[in-house]
């Protein structure tokens, strides 16, 4: 018996899917250069207002699928369920983080991913504590991910000046700005750099390195500028000694996502401890938040 080859196998049909993939990015670009084209309100301020609250430590709850904590919980502890970005946002948002972030890219998330994790943030607005804020970061580098970002209903985007170089980045965050949108402006952690970052005239500077690079220049950030550290800070005394160093905002991931699955902590539970009030050097915790801060954190510590 001789059978026809199915439709989806001819070369036909696999011309026409490509003719309709093209046509639909078209139209896609299109709809993303109007809206860079069209005018738009001022931004909220959502997340400078969140993140500029005294006296307390505030967190962004970061998220990249790729990282090497989410295979780690996975093929070592199959209980843990870092691969769900559902689940994650919603700890971070149980937890109090002031915002939420993820990573697009080529080896980290896709816009399946951001679209997630907004739909989940924003099916929280009956409950306390309410959604987080989003913030795009990762490969933002062209006007067109900017607008992106504007249509998929983040509140911000980071700049990563420290990649992008002082022109092309002065350059996107105008356009972030001419959208609506808050600018996270990242520098790496040299003075120089720091500078440069700050040059932009965002009032919300962060500076990525190691804890020791990061806390080195911590005072190179101007005044009236939220100072927001990326670094792989993984328990509630690094979290603590960061605050001490001078940094009012956190953006935490990998390292600590790592952290709470090797102590099979919640995520919500190891917020909820950083963001307490202590002393890095006379807490009396392993680092997670045990024997720290208010009776109430303590409660929710799961071992």
């Amino acid at each position: 018996l001789a059978f026809a080859a199915p439709r989806w196998a001819t070369r036909s049909h696999v011309g026409e899917v490509a003719s309709i993939r093209m046509a639909a990015a078209a139209g896609d670009e299109a709809e993303l250069r109007a809206l860079l084209d069209g005018e738009h309100k001022p931004a909220s301020g959502k997340i400078h207002k969140k993140l500029s609250k005294k006296g307390i430590l505030t967190l962004i709850g970061n998220y990249n699928k790729r990282w090497p904590s989410i295979a780690f919980a996975k093929g070592e502890y199959n209980a843990r369920e870092l691969d769900d970005i559902d689940y994650v946002s919603n700890q971070y948002r149980l937890g109090g983080a002031a915002a939420a972030s993820i990573e697009l890219g080529e080896d980290a998330c896709d816009l399946g991913d951001l679209q997630a994790l907004l739909a989940t943030q924003a099916s929280s607005k009956s409950e306390f504590p309410g959604p987080c804020p989003v913030i795009m970061l990762g490969e933002v580098n062209d006007e067109l991910r900017i607008a992106e970002a504007k249509r998929s209903g983040c509140e911000a985007v980071g700049i990563d000046v420290a990649a992008l170089g002082a022109e092309r980045g002065a350059e996107l965050v105008s356009t972030a700005t001419s959208l609506g949108l808050e600018v996270v402006a990242i520098a790496a952690a040299e003075p120089a750099a720091v500078r440069e970052a700050a040059g932009l005239g965002t009032p919300l500077l962060c500076v990525r390195g190691s804890i020791d690079e990061v806390s080195a220049v911590a005072g190179e950030i101007p005044d009236g500028c939220v100072r927001i550290a990326l670094a792989p800070v993984s328990d509630v005394r690094e979290a603590w000694a960061m605050r001490d160093a001078g940094f009012s905002t956190l953006i935490l991931g990998d390292e600590m996502l790592q952290q709470t699955t090797i102590e099979r902590v919640e995520i919500q539970s190891l917020f909820k401890a950083m963001r307490a009030k202590g002393s890095s050097k006379y807490g009396k915790g392993t680092g997670l938040g045990r024997g720290e801060g208010a009776k109430e954190i303590l409660g929710t510590i799961a071992v």
